[in-house]
């Protein structure tokens, strides 16, 4: 399973590509994937958990394959909303499919049940999320510095010249070296190569790596940076 950092920056590297070849914001293709690629399938086994222990003989008798991914498309922008209004848009939602359900008094507890565990659930994929979001927004910030580090490093390779993800891959990682001062050198470089070689061409990776273990070196890069950096990491492992 991958770990809460490397998903992030999977996530990071999706919505990079993605603005870059469909010419949108950043952030905005972050947040769409948020919610497509980390929201919507932990909503769906959040409910799915739900619905094998209810007792509710409303929601037992009625259309449950129709009710889940309305339940997951409904639920799943709304993640950051306050607990009492996640609570009303979760009534909402089980009300449109199961009237008169909400407001039967033994299910109140099963209510509560389905909101806490939503809560907590939400809780991991929300710090996936914002350490998502530092990469994202320390790029956009110092892109130009970035830029800078990556065709002075690469020799006679432009930016221009570099394949799309290879590029984003570097500035993932130049971002990391660069301003996040808790995250080793060789761990960026390592998460790295594994994302060349999951969504890059065969040998991507050793171009990635000569790359970055030159920046290093020629920046003095160890654990952390004497560069003054902003701390951004969001303290996930």
């Amino acid at each position: 399973m991958n770990s809460p950092r490397r998903q992030s920056r999977e996530i990071a590297l999706k919505a990079l590509y993605q603005a870059e070849v469909n010419g949108s914001d950043f952030l905005e293709s972050l947040n769409q994937l948020v919610i497509d690629v980390l929201f919507a399938p932990a909503v769906e086994t959040v409910v799915r958990e739900f619905l094998k222990t209810t007792k509710a003989t409303e929601i037992l008798s009625g259309k449950v394959e129709e009710f889940i991914p309305d339940f997951v498309d409904f639920i799943s922008p709304r993640i950051h909303d306050e607990p009492n209004d996640l609570k009303l848009h979760i009534k909402k939602v089980l009300e449109q499919h199961f009237a008169g359900v909400t407001v039967n008094e033994s299910f109140q507890p099963e209510l509560q049940g389905l909101l806490d565990l939503l809560i907590k659930r939400m809780n991991k994929q929300i710090v996936i999320e914002k350490f998502a979001q530092d990469i994202i927004n320390n790029i956009v910030e110092n892109n130009n510095f970035i830029e800078e580090i990556i065709e002075k490093t690469a020799n006679n390779w432009s930016l221009q010249r570099m394949a799309t993800i290879d590029r984003n891959i570097l500035k993932i990682s130049v971002c990391e070296f660069f301003y996040f001062p808790s995250i080793p050198v060789k761990a960026t470089i390592n998460e790295a190569i594994e994302l060349a070689k999951k969504y890059s061409t065969d040998r991507s990776y050793e171009f990635v790596n000569g790359i970055l273990d030159k920046i290093s070196k020629e920046n003095k890069l160890i654990k952390t940076t004497n560069k003054p950096a902003k701390e951004t990491d969001a303290g996930i492992n």
